[in-house]
This record gives structure tokens, sequence and C-alpha cells, in this order.
């Protein structure tokens, strides 16, 4: 039996030991080839240009080729001994993004083929730092200016974003007069767009934006956001400073909407709010008088309170649900299924031609992207002591309208000094859904839905 066991050790013991001290760490797996795509044409002439660290063959055709849906592979070179799953001859579709596999004995790699019409389209217009309202049907770019601003328009500087493969004269980043129509030409190969900058010097702002800041660009982030959504999208909308307000320095003779958005740490209660809040509180006269002369207020966040300050709620009906603090910009990632709260009446003019997810319920409203992050400060209503009977409970104590929530009253409106609901009312959107900036980047989508709740508030209040 010694003799059986100490042959089975030593046979062990000769198997490991020339395993061991093999010279072959990679077995029978052949990494020698590579995969490499080196040449790709499409139809005899649409040559693809290769980006092996992107993985990416991109083929340009003119801006006004529609015959995408049926290509044909007329040249294909790819590293020497590789395979791959298209072929010269090959007839495929193109409307979309294809694969492209390649194998060399076991080495893999996969590219994707994207065949792009020529496009030269702006997505932005900033002129020193004001964003400008595209139309993309006329070519025509509005920038709203407050004649007091001290930009000096006829050596102003400019910046523009356009297709990912056109060219902009003049360059972006220079100075240009626009104290008259500026053009503006993108190029793409075939495709080229002139775009007019037309610059309005606005007097007597149609909304604006307060806020504590000399200017828009002093503004924390968050905020900033907010206010050049509002100035880029609003034709004759303007920024102005509490101080501007509380001066006089801004005509508000034909201001129809105040748009009061505060990133901040939240405020437990009004006192709070309006100790800490000395410039909104030192304009207040002036704002009551538009209050009651029928302007509408959107309020968000903190601002919710100065909802108590126009008289328009009860002192002691401030939010009892609050979080998040500071100016800061991190707190939760988006993942694939971004957060979202629901419409307690989804027929509401507030919820008009929003865009909705696959599958979610009929009174869902996102707000938020994948990869988004979001600050999430909230000033809200939960359902408990004063609130315990839920939202019924919170309109007899706030007299207000509740207009969203997830067991909470997180949006809600306020009658106009009429009495009334609607037209000189006010619009509180106290969520952390409710969010103008993201330090990540994002693929905008449902965040879109922020701009149509803010264009539905204004025609709401102002019509």
């Amino acid at each position: 039996m010694k003799t059986r066991i100490y042959s089975i050790i030593c046979a062990i013991c000769l198997v490991c030991g020339f395993s061991a001290c093999s010279d072959d760490h990679t077995g029978s797996m052949d990494v020698s080839g590579e995969c490499l795509v080196e040449k790709f044409v499409l139809n005899g002439q649409y040559e693809g240009t290769i980006s092996t660290e992107k993985r990416l063959v991109k083929v340009k055709v003119p801006v006004d080729f529609d015959q995408k849906s049926n290509m044909e592979i007329t040249s294909l070179t790819v590293s020497s001994g590789a395979e791959t799953n298209m072929k010269v001859g090959d007839h495929i579709n193109f409307d979309g993004d294809r694969t492209l596999h390649i194998s060399n004995g076991d080495l893999v790699m996969d590219y994707q083929v994207s065949v792009r019409n020529d496009e030269a389209l702006m997505s932005l217009f900033l002129l020193e730092g004001v964003k400008g309202a595209i139309n993309q049907q006329d070519k025509t770019v509005t920038v709203s200016v407050m004649a007091n601003s001290g930009i000096d328009l006829s050596n102003a500087t400019f910046e523009v974003v356009c297709s990912e493969d056109a060219t902009c004269s003049p360059a972006s980043g220079t100075k240009g007069n626009f104290t008259e129509p500026f053009q503006i030409t993108l190029t793409d190969n075939t495709a080229t767009t002139v775009y007019t900058v037309y610059v309005t010097l606005i007097a007597d702002p149609v909304a604006i934006f307060v806020g504590e800041a000399e200017n828009i660009e002093l503004l924390n982030d968050e905020e900033k956001a907010a206010a050049k959504w509002l100035t880029g999208n609003i034709a004759s909308a303007a920024y102005a400073s509490w101080s501007d307000v509380a001066s006089g320095n801004i005509s508000l003779e034909k201001c129809q909407l105040v748009f009061f958005h505060r990133h901040c740490s939240s405020y437990g209660n009004y006192n709070g709010f309006a100790e800490a809040e000395s410039g909104a509180m030192t304009a207040l006269p002036k704002m009551k008088e538009l209050w009651q002369r029928g302007v509408g207020f959107v309020l968000g966040r903190s601002a919710v309170n100065y909802a108590i300050a126009l008289g328009a709620m009860p002192e002691d009906a401030y939010p009892n649900n609050v979080w998040g603090g500071g100016g800061g910009e991190g707190s939760d990632l988006m993942g694939d299924d971004p957060w979202h709260f629901y419409a307690y009446d989804i027929t509401h003019p507030l919820w008009k031609n929003l865009k909705t997810y696959p599958g979610a319920a009929d009174n869902a409203v996102y707000t938020l992207d994948k990869d988004y992050t979001i600050c999430n400060t909230t000033s809200q209503y939960g359902f408990w002591d004063t609130y315990g009977g839920g939202k019924d409970a919170m309109e007899a104590k706030t007299g207000a309208r509740a207009l969203g929530g997830d067991n909470s009253v997180s949006s809600w409106e306020l009658k106009a000094a009429n009495g009334e609901f609607g037209k000189g009312g006010i619009i509180c959107l106290g969520s952390g859904l409710f969010d103008w900036n993201s330090p990540t980047p994002y693929t905008s989508n449902y965040h879109d839905n922020m701009g149509t709740i803010l264009l539905n508030a204004f025609d709401y209040l102002t019509k």
C-alpha cells in the first residue's frame, strides 16, 4: 500500500513539474494577429474615417443623400488573416449604426459603422455669456440684452456650438459688431448654413430671473442654468439683481413673470428664510406691487417661502419636509430609470406636452436623465403632523392647489391677488427633481421637460 501511494504522489509531482516549467503561457490561444480596419468604402465613393481608439468607422455622405437604407460595400480592407461579418458586395441598411465584427484567431474586435449626412447646424449661441434663442426654421438667432448691461455690442465676443464636423466663420470665440445683423456661416462639406444674429436691447423686460448676484455670471451654477434658460428661451426676458429691483434700476412696467429659483441651504421655517434672504426682502415692496397688479411668479426650491412674504400663503404654512444644503452640485447620479414624481392632475396646463418614459404611469413626470447628477435640495410638504391628512390637509392649511408629489406635495400653485388660480398666480416647484444643472455629462431627453414646464407656467400665469 505504501509503495502504491508513493507511486501516485510521484506521478502527480511529475505532471505538476512539467506544467510549471512550460514556456507556453497562452495555451492554445492564437493572439498573433490584429483586428484593424484599414479601409472602408461605400457605393464606390464614400470612404470612411477610421478611429481605432473609438472603434468607429464614420462615413460622410452629402447633405441631401437619402439612400442610406441600401448601400453597397465596395471596398473593405482589414488586418491580414482577419475575418469579418461584412463583405465586399454586401448591401446594408445604414439608416442606423451597424456593427462590423472582426476576428483574427482568438482576437475579436467590434467597430461601429456610422453613415452621417453632412450637417451644419448651430445648437448653442452665446454673446458675452448671454444665451441666444435659435430658430432653426428661418436660421436666425435672437439675443436679448439689457440696455444697461454694459456690453459693447460693437466689439462683443461670441461663442458657437455646432454640428460635430462643421466649421464656423467667423470663428467661435472671436469678436464681432452686433450693432447690426451679424451673419455666421457654418460649413460641413456639402452642407452650408448661414445664421443671422439679431440683438434686441431690452429696456422693459417681459420676464425676469431675480437673484442676489450683481450679474447672471456670478450666480451659482444651478441658479445660473435656470436664469440662462429663461433669458435664452423667452423673448425679452432678462436677469435682474435684487438691488436693481429695489433701487428701481430696471423698468418692470411690462413685466409679466418673475422667476426666483434659490439653490442654497434649506430653510426649516419662514423666519430662517426671511433673515437669510436680505436682498429678496429688501425688494419685497416692489415684488408685492407686481403681484398685486397681476404679475405671475415661479418659485423654485428654497424660494417657495417667498410666497409667504408676498402674502399668498400663511406664515406658519412653510414646507415641513426640507433637506439638502449649500451651493454644491454633487449628490445622486441617475441610472437607466431616472427618478420621477406624480402629477395629481396630469391634465393641468403645467404638465402639457411632456416627454414620457416608456411603460411609466400616465401621471408620472420625468425631469432627469441617465448620468444626470442631482443635488436634490428640497422644500416640500410631507404627510405627517399638520399635514397627516395628505394633500387635502396641505391645501386646507396653505390655500394652495396641489399639483404633484410622491407621498408628498412637492409642487403646488397659489391664487393670484384677485383670489383666482391662473393668470397672476404663483407656481411653487419645491422638489429636488426640478433641477437645472448637472456637474456630470448626460444626454438631455427628459430634462427637456424642465423647459417645457417653465414655458407652460409662463403661458398659464400670463395669458
